[in-house]
């Protein structure tokens, strides 16, 4: 899903979502090559 969705779901904020990105405490399932655009899977929610 989406890094808003993730986030909204989550009740983190996506500048929150991108420090743990950046820290690897939480990174993304998935970052498209091109856009580097993150993405989250339902399972990284708990």
């Amino acid at each position: 899903m989406p890094i808003g969705v993730f986030a909204q779901r989550s009740g983190l904020t996506s500048s929150a979502l991108r420090f743990y990105a950046d820290s690897g405490l939480l990174r993304p399932a998935e970052v498209d090559p091109v856009s580097g655009y993150r993405y989250y899977s339902a399972d990284q929610l708990a």
